[in-house]
């Protein structure tokens, strides 16, 4: 059988584990929709938000409220962890996802825009041959 705090420090791991896949989401959300320096600070501000109430319900339940050092050390760990292996993983394949849904849409976009150059430029311009 497992002791109490050795539980609750592999609690504290697959707790910030969980929080870096939040924060997963949130890259996620930048890689698709850049937005540029007042997004990501709402993004980050977003995350920060679900962190502190993450936690402040973890250390309720498991620590009845009280600040215990080796629990934030354990949720440190267990998204470092995460970050690491998963999250470069993660965030790895959604690049190359993205990346290929953009270069195809951008194929499409100019073999639409080829097809049909007439119907593509302004009516003073003089088309060049």
């Amino acid at each position: 059988m497992i002791a109490g705090e050795a539980l609750l420090f592999l609690t504290a791991c697959l707790t910030g584990g969980g929080l870096g896949a939040v924060y997963d989401l949130f890259r996620a959300a930048r890689l698709v929709f850049p937005a540029g320096r007042a997004a990501a600070f709402w993004e980050d501000g977003a995350f920060f938000a679900v962190f502190f109430a993450v936690n402040f319900l973890f250390f309720q339940r498991a620590a009845f409220g009280r600040l215990r050092l080796f629990l934030l050390v354990g949720e440190g760990l267990g998204f470092v962890v995460y970050y690491c292996t998963a999250g470069r993983a993660v965030y790895w394949l959604l690049g190359r996802a993205v990346g290929g849904i953009r270069r195809a849409g951008s194929a499409i976009i100019h073999q639409i825009r080829r097809k049909n150059p007439d119907k593509n430029m302004k009516k003073d311009e003089i088309p060049v041959k």
